[in-house]
C-alpha cells in the first residue's frame, strides 16, 4: 500500500466517522496476503471508496469503461481501478483481473453490476465466482449501508461497513447455471451480513 493511498484511506475513514458515524465491523477477517475477490453490494456511487475503507490492503477494481472520462479518470486510477468493456464481453478486463490475482492482489467487484439505491438484492452476475475459481482466490463478502443524510444522522443512523468471512468456491463448478447459482448465494450472503451483526 503506497503512503499516498494509505493517507487517503485514513483521511476518508476519519471524515466518514465525523460526517456519517462510520462503523466498520469484521476488518480482522480480511486475509493479510494472497489473492482475494472482494464482492460487495452496490447502491450508491461512492461504494468503491467506502469498500476501500473496510479493506486494509491495496485493491484493484473492475470498473465499466464509461467511468474513465475526464475529470474522473485520474481518481479511478488512483483508487486502483481498471476499465472493463462490458459491451465487448469484458474479456480483456477478465485477463487483467486474473493477472492481478496471480500476483496476489485483492480484486474488487460488484456482483450486481450497476449501482441501485432501493436497498434490495437483484440477480447476481457470475463474474466474482468465475474470477474466484480461475484465480484460486476466496471471495470476501462486504456489506455497505446507505450513506445517511443529515436527518438520518439525527435519528442515529450510521454508515456501516460489514466484512464477512472469506468463502471458498467449489473448484468443480461447471457451466453458466452453476456459476449463477453460486453468485446468487454470494449476494444473499452479502445482504445477510447486517442481520448477523446486530451490534
Amino acid at each position: 500500500m503506497s503512503r499516498r493511498y494509505d493517507l487517503f484511506r485514513r483521511f476518508m475513514i476519519l471524515l466518514s466517522r465525523l460526517l456519517f458515524g462510520l462503523e466498520i465491523r469484521g476488518m480482522e477477517r480480511v486475509p493479510k496476503t494472497g489473492p482475494l475477490v472482494i464482492a460487495a453490494n452496490h447502491r450508491q456511487y461512492p461504494d468503491p471508496v467506502l469498500v476501500c475503507m473496510a479493506i486494509p490492503r491495496r485493491m484493484q477494481w473492475m470498473g465499466k469503461k464509461e467511468l474513465y472520462e475526464p475529470p474522473y479518470k485520474r481518481f479511478f486510477e488512483f483508487i486502483g481501478s481498471f476499465p472493463v468493456d462490458r459491451e465487448g464481453g469484458g474479456r480483456a478486463g477478465v485477463r487483467i483481473a486474473l493477472s492481478y490475482l496471480t500476483e496476489g492482489w485483492p480484486i474488487g467487484i460488484f456482483p450486481e453490476g450497476t449501482h441501485k439505491d432501493d436497498g434490495t438484492a437483484r440477480e447476481a452476475k457470475s463474474g466474482a465466482v468465475m474470477l474466484a475459481i480461475r484465480g484460486n482466490a476466496p471471495i470476501l463478502p462486504v456489506f455497505v449501508s446507505k450513506l445517511p443524510g443529515p436527518l438520518a444522522r439525527l435519528r442515529g443512523e450510521r454508515l456501516r461497513l460489514i466484512v464477512g468471512d472469506p468463502v471458498r468456491m467449489d473448484p468443480n463448478l461447471r457451466g453458466g447455471k452453476a456459476y449463477r447459482e453460486a453468485a446468487d448465494e454470494v449476494l444473499r450472503t452479502i445482504y445477510a451480513l447486517p442481520k448477523g451483526d446486530a451490534g
